[in-house]
């Protein structure tokens, strides 16, 4: 049964082994060096809530976190809105409606625009919902 941890890195794992370097990937609070006019990730690991579930009888309680794994995508600006939304579908192709290890799910994905930003980029967020529960 997936820790919190255990959560973060098995989501990162997932990306990363089904994104095979396609761009570059920056970990949550991992070093990262920017290269200008290449496009890459960023992820961020937000857990939203942890509350006690039930699960059949009254013997098999759980800890349920509910969060979600963002991952931005910045791509160069005035080059359209094409990559960054071939990008996005290519995420949810690989994070929406997993079961990762037992106990942990990933839902459908949704896709936002956060929009053109002052520094270069063009920027949206994919947001995947995902539920972790340990015993």
């Amino acid at each position: 049964m997936p820790t919190l941890l255990e959560t973060a890195s098995e989501l990162d794992r997932l990306l990363s082994d089904g994104w095979a370097g396609a761009t570059p990937i920056a970990v949550d609070n991992v070093p990262f060096k920017e290269v200008p006019g290449q496009s890459y990730l960023s992820t961020k690991f937000i857990p939203y809530t942890t509350e006690n579930v039930v699960i059949g009888s009254n013997m098999c309680k759980r800890k349920r976190t509910i969060g979600v794994f963002n991952i931005r995508i910045r791509t160069p600006l005035e080059q359209g809105i094409g990559k960054a939304y071939s990008l996005a579908n290519d995420i949810q192709n690989i994070m929406d409606n997993q079961c990762i290890l037992p106990n942990l799910f990933t839902l459908a994905s949704s896709i936002r625009r956060v929009g053109d930003e002052e520094d270069g980029w063009y920027s949206l967020i994919c947001g995947v919902p995902f539920t972790s529960d340990d015993t």
